[in-house]
């Protein structure tokens, strides 16, 4: 994927989602601990998804389809229509949520209950 590709992804999920989130669970709780659960959920989102190595061979010869192309085909699916990996979404959202939780406790802190 190319650099340039990156960026509407980066505003979107790391920016503005992240901003969503963190912005609606102050308004919600004004809560430290609100805030403290969602910085380490937003780093535990962002560490699973961007530290998988990607598709490994365990030298098997399974089949890669486990029936999932009936439920393709009979439309049950949701079709995404974004040409944004699931890792690369979930790795972006999970950082903008940390970081934005940081910000929050770094410049709001002493105001949280």
């Amino acid at each position: 994927m190319a650099l340039r590709a990156l960026w509407k992804p980066v505003l979107l999920y790391t920016g503005l989602l992240g901003l969503l989130t963190v912005g609606t669970v102050y308004l919600a709780t004004h809560s430290l601990a609100f805030i403290l659960v969602l910085t380490a959920v937003g780093l535990l989102v962002a560490v699973l998804n961007g530290g998988t190595a990607g598709r490994t061979s365990l030298g098997g010869t399974e089949s890669t389809d486990d029936g999932g192309a009936e439920f393709d085909a009979a439309g049950l699916l949701p079709q995404t229509s974004t040409g944004v990996p699931l890792r690369l979404t979930l790795l972006l959202y999970g950082l903008g949520v940390f970081l934005w939780s940081l910000a929050v406790l770094i410049a709001l802190g002493d105001t949280l209950a």
